[in-house]
């Protein structure tokens, strides 16, 4: 385990170590005096570059900017840039304009990026100035972010630089085991089992324990590898691995996988590979095949794009520390992990080899089919795999003796749920060949009446809806392959209160599957690192502290946009 850590903090340090922090980016140097005025030298990296728009020069709260000389912007993309050292000068004619005391404030606000990808948060440097002996005197007043935001993630990414290293780490262990209550590990849970239950000889809480922990620190590493990605190259990592072409792939993987436990084949390393492993020691058997499989299934489940998570990601955007960041939701992955570390402890109770062996590994063979089928939801959408569920159920109840006959009650218990199964997915069987031949007016119904949002694809789209808008904004970031997103469209927004609620604002969607360029550059601008997340606006300005990340339900929502 020493080995795997020192590897990952040792590839962590070397990938990440041409990111800049936000002190290496830019230098801010204000100088001057009272009878010529004040010099604003900013020192811009030449790997970064400035957003002209974002450039703000004030005193006593008044935007001066466009007073000043500024110097001729270049274009990046669709935006207007600069690069290099700007050198502004405020005369005394100027400042006197606006200044009616030798005491007065002084800020500068801007926002880069580096022309990599990564893209640092808005800063404002704030001053409390004088002049003593007519010499300009600075006495720094706010930190060196814009606004003191009060959503939860904002708070997070806070949290880090105010509170201890250990603290910090300890915090998100306790996020994780809070996620660990929430759906996001039960896909895992089969998965694991299956790999208990598929080892030969018998199973014992220590062997059960160290399969377990294999499973869960490589799936851990993978978190914490998938997020500083995602926040380095300013993208969703989960969303570049849940393009549709890649969730079919893994789904095939899981298919793959359930047919084994039918006894189809076996899959197994070769033979060669086998035999050096074995002199490394026997403890060693399997290890890459657990830890393939616990990477993997943190990629394919993704994370819960939940607030910890955002919060890590936007204290690594900020200061580029790459490696307490991961760090950080490694160890918060690690706490989600509790409950399956729980299952390897237990693992002396699955049955021993047998006859009731056989049974179990196929009823984790359906598990893994169930897994591949809510995974293909994503791609193709619930109605067609609910009908995948309906078929997957009929032969699930054939399995497990719908239709044998029953003399030990244990028989006739499996017998009843087998029947019970079976009913369900006719039922939803029928129900998909209904809705495709026109005799589900209800399905209609209950389309017709979800509110309705406009689209957004980039930047001048989003920003001319908001301009022209009378009444408050909620941007909602989407995808398709993002099961959150779902549940809000089909709980939170379906709710009668909530539709109700939001007839007071005008909606706008924007669909980030494919993670187009325009796409990056929308998630970028707000410091989204995936879907779901709904941004707020009121009279053209963005809400900071009303923020939302992840799956919120229909009473908490009603609460958090009351107050708007």
């Amino acid at each position: 385990m020493r080995k795997f850590l020192a590897i990952f903090l040792l590839f962590m340090a070397t990938l990440f170590g041409e990111v800049l922090s936000v002190d290496q980016a830019f230098g801010l140097d204000i100088n001057g005096d009272k009878a010529q005025g004040i010099n604003v030298n900013l020192k811009v990296n030449d790997s970064v570059y400035l957003y002209k728009d974002k450039l703000k020069i004030k005193i006593e709260n008044n935007d001066i900017t466009a007073f000043l000389n500024l110097p001729e912007s270049k274009k990046h993309d669709i935006y207007d840039i600069y690069g290099g050292n700007l050198n502004l000068f405020i005369p005394a004619e100027l400042l006197n304009n606006f200044v009616k005391s030798d005491k007065f404030s002084i800020a500068v606000d801007y926002q880069g990026c580096s022309y990599s990808g990564f893209c640092y948060q808005p800063m404002s440097a704030m001053y409390e100035a004088s002049f003593v002996s007519n010499k300009l005197n600075l006495k720094k007043a706010e930190p060196t972010k814009i606004a003191k935001s009060s959503s939860e993630q904002d708070k997070i990414a806070d949290s880090f630089s105010k509170d201890g290293k250990f603290l910090t780490l300890l915090t998100f262990f306790g996020y994780g085991l809070m996620l660990a209550l929430t759906p996001c590990v039960f896909p895992m849970i089969p998965i694991l089992s299956s790999i208990i239950v598929a080892k030969t000889g018998k199973p014992s809480a220590k062997s059960g324990f160290f399969i377990s922990f294999i499973y869960v620190f490589f799936m851990s590493l993978a978190y914490a590898l998938a997020g500083v990605l995602a926040s380095v190259f300013g993208a969703s990592i989960q969303g570049l691995l849940q393009i549709p072409s890649v969730i079919i792939g893994f789904s095939i993987i899981f298919v793959l996988l359930a047919f084994s436990m039918f006894g189809l084949y076996n899959l197994e390393l070769p033979k060669s590979l086998q035999a050096y492993i074995n002199k490394k020691g026997k403890n060693a058997k399997g290890i890459i095949g657990v830890a393939v499989m616990g990477f993997l299934s943190a990629l394919i489940v993704g994370p819960c794009v939940a607030a910890p998570l955002a919060g890590a990601l936007l204290y690594i955007a900020k200061s580029g520390d790459a490696l307490f960041g991961g760090l950080a939701l490694f160890i918060m992955s690690f706490g989600m992990g509790v409950p399956l570390l729980l299952i390897g402890v237990s693992s002396k109770l699955l049955p021993r080899p047998g006859f009731w062996m056989e049974k179990v590994k196929q009823l984790f063979g359906f598990l893994m089919l169930g897994m591949a089928i809510w995974m293909f939801d994503r791609v193709v959408g619930s109605e067609i795999s609910w009908l995948l569920y309906g078929v997957l159920g009929v032969v699930f109840a054939m399995f497990f003796g719908a239709f044998d006959e029953a003399k030990t009650v244990v028989q006739k218990l499996i017998k009843s749920v087998s029947i019970i199964i079976l009913v369900v997915s006719c039922v939803l069987i029928a129900n998909f060949t209904s809705a495709q031949l026109g005799f589900s007016p209800n399905l209609q119904s209950q389309k017709s009446q979800k509110i309705e949002f406009l689209s957004a694809s980039n930047l001048s789209e989003l920003n001319m809806i908001i301009n022209s808008s009378q009444k408050p904004v909620m941007v909602d970031f989407w995808a398709s392959w993002c099961v959150n997103c779902k549940e809000l469209d089909n709980i939170t927004f379906s709710d009668e209160s909530v539709k109700n609620r939001l007839k007071d604002f005008t909606l706008v969607k924007i669909d980030v599957t494919k993670n187009s360029k325009d796409d990056l550059e929308l998630m970028q601008k707000f410091s989204v690192f995936g879907p779901p997340a709904l941004v707020f606006y009121k009279n053209s300005k963005e809400l900071k502290d009303r923020q939302i990340v992840g799956f919120i339900s229909a009473k908490d929502f009603l609460d958090h946009i009351n107050s708007i």
